[in-house]
């Protein structure tokens, strides 16, 4: 039984917002990941702030 247009799964917009949402959050780890460099403990203290966290 073929599945109709509207039973394909994900629309396009919903697969690109996964996939930039994907990209953020490996993005952000990996400047997690190398937060004892200066450039990136300065993002990582800008976001920090941002959410509201207390600094360790």
């Amino acid at each position: 039984m073929a599945a109709s247009a509207g039973d394909a799964g994900p629309s396009f917009l919903a697969r690109l917002v996964l996939v930039l949402l994907g990209c953020a959050f490996l993005g952000a780890a990996w400047v997690w990941s190398h937060r004892s460099e200066p450039w990136a403990a300065r993002l990582v203290d800008n976001a920090q702030r941002t959410v509201g966290a207390r600094h360790r």
